[in-house]
């Protein structure tokens, strides 16, 4: 227990994890497949990989990730993580701070309002 709090305590950004209806998507780049995110941050994201590619641990990968409304992004970034079917991502770059808040605000509207 005692380590899982201290993992916890060394996160410098906020997560968001996204139920199953209201997931953004990730394009890989080269790849015709989306996937779903499963969490983001301002500089990382967790999706469930579709694809076929091959990849390893701290390989580049490029990205776009397509929000709710449309609105994208482009980032390249470190595979830090392969586990199953996820691929973990941490962006070269970050999304603005912005961006997240806006998420955060749609998804307490939605989830709430299904409640």
């Amino acid at each position: 227990m005692k380590d899982k709090q201290a993992f916890e305590k060394t996160r410098q950004y906020y997560r968001i994890r996204y139920p199953l209806s209201y997931r953004p998507q990730v394009q890989v780049q080269g790849e015709d497949s989306t996937n779903d995110v499963i969490e983001l941050s301002e500089r990382g994201v967790r999706f469930l990989y579709k694809g076929t590619g091959q990849f390893k641990r701290g390989g580049e990968l490029q990205v776009d990730l397509v929000f709710h409304d449309g609105e994208s992004f482009q980032f390249s970034g470190k595979l830090l993580r392969v586990e199953k079917e996820d691929l973990i991502v941490h962006f070269n770059g970050s999304i603005p701070l912005s961006r997240i808040m806006k998420e955060q605000r749609y998804l307490r509207t939605h989830i709430i309002g299904h409640m």
